[in-house]
């Protein structure tokens, strides 16, 4: 997928004004003032941060965050804001320009995947001849224990910024540790009995739960939805289905459900949604909802 980063001339041209907000810089009600990228870190961040925070999320709902373009009022904000956070790995190409273009060299871009054991992409996966995505795979937020050490760099992010409510914060990241650990102490043990077994889905986003919960994903398109799939692909998607007894297509939101049909009704199999999470819904609910679908499609 091609990504582009444009900044209108008028954002340009604003730099004065958002460098005279400076001395608003990191409060707002009494509050640290925060701006997020997209939803997986804007909810890990508004958890931890509580009500002692005040967070602006940038990459709306129903947005696609590879193709984001920063507005002017999103600039403005941002030039408010004490810390941008990031997921990183390619997922927020638009943030290292939008903080030179605030002029804000006070702002700190906290990435909350720092620190995790990633999983590299096949040169296929991380370059598409345009554009080279990065070496990772950035859906780090679709493993539990991948949400936890997100928070954890959230809370560390907060607490330097803002050491008079450290305690608090660690309090909260205490309580989702303690979530996260709950559900996967659920889950883990229901999918044991189907190590090694794969689920289809539209584009690869799941590398993270699968090497969490033991499966396998195939996908359609590659991890940053490069586009429809060539002929062989699909072939090889069909002979994969059938072989492997898929009675299920999986489906996201924000992918072209297109091709994802067209493989069910070669293979019939029924279709399916997941929620990889990037755009909208709750961080474990989401999780749960997402796990019980693949758990049903396995029986």
């Amino acid at each position: 997928m091609k990504r582009k980063f444009k900044i209108a001339a008028a954002a340009l041209a604003a730099m004065a004004i958002f460098t005279a907000c400076a001395g608003d810089k990191g409060v707002e009600s009494g509050k640290l003032t925060v701006s997020t990228s997209i939803n997986p870190v804007n909810q890990i961040v508004t958890i931890i941060g509580g009500d002692k925070v005040e967070v602006s999320r940038m990459v709306p709902a129903g947005s696609e965050a590879h193709d984001f373009e920063p507005t002017i009022r999103d600039m403005e904000t941002l030039s408010k804001s004490k810390i941008l956070f990031i997921s990183g790995l390619g997922m927020e190409p638009w943030s290292d320009k939008a903080k030179e273009t605030t002029g804000a060299k006070d702002l700190v871009t906290a990435e909350l995947s720092s620190g995790m054991d990633l999983i590299a992409l096949d040169d296929a996966d991380h370059s598409d001849g345009e554009e080279d995505h990065g070496e990772y795979d950035p859906h780090v937020w679709l493993s539990l224990d991948g949400m936890v050490t997100m928070a954890e760099n959230a809370e560390k992010a907060l607490s330097a910024a803002s050491p008079e409510n450290a305690e608090y914060f660690r309090q909260n990241l205490e309580a989702f540790r303690n979530d996260v650990l709950e559900l996967k102490g659920e889950y883990i043990p229901k999918f044991a009995s189907y190590q090694g077994k794969a689920f289809v889905t539209g584009h690869a986003a799941f590398g993270y739960m699968c090497r969490e919960l033991g499966l396998e994903q195939m996908s359609v398109e590659g991890p940053f939805q490069e586009g429809e799939p060539t002929p062989k692909k699909l072939e090889e998607l069909i002979s994969f289905a059938k072989e492997n007894s898929i009675k299920t297509i999986f489906l996201e939101e924000q992918a072209s459900p297109k091709v994802s049909e067209t493989l069910a009704r070669e293979v019939g199999a029924s279709t399916e949604t997941l929620n990889p999470l990037e755009s909208e819904g709750d961080l474990l609910q989401t999780m749960k909802e997402n796990y019980d679908k693949i758990l049903k499609s396995m029986e």
